[in-house]
């Protein structure tokens, strides 16, 4: 007997903002990405601090690599558990900061799925456009 595709899948999503006081602190999305692992999230930050990092004032700078090189491991841990994380950096006026938290997502069929209602066999893709 088939088991049932789960509705609810369990994932992470990453967002990276800054902000600055001459805005009046509001804040700018910068990038987000959803992820199904607790690793996944913790390597795109460590991509965009890594990135980032040759740009950052000294104080920044060492608050990046000491996040890089050893708290990285807390953050993950952290995840693993269900708790959210954030590293934020200050770059002279500027905050920026990275969040995970772990989420669910709603699966959401697809034309390629065993799922999918019968009816979207009627429908094509635009030419050139990937389903």
């Amino acid at each position: 007997m088939n088991r049932p595709t789960p509705v609810l899948l369990r994932g992470y999503r990453c967002e990276c903002h800054t902000s600055r006081p001459t805005n009046g602190d509001a804040t700018t999305l910068l990038g987000s990405i959803d992820v199904e692992t607790a690793p996944q999230a913790v390597r795109w930050i460590r991509v965009a601090v890594r990135t980032l990092s040759p740009a950052l004032n000294s104080e920044a700078f060492e608050e990046a690599w000491q996040w890089l090189s050893e708290d990285h491991h807390d953050a993950l841990q952290a995840l693993v558990q269900g708790e959210p994380i954030t590293l934020t950096l200050q770059q002279g006026p500027t905050t920026i900061q990275w969040t995970a938290r772990p989420v669910q997502f709603l699966k959401l069929t697809t034309r390629q799925g065993i799922n999918s209602p019968t009816c979207t066999q009627e429908y094509t893709s635009p030419a050139g456009q990937r389903e």
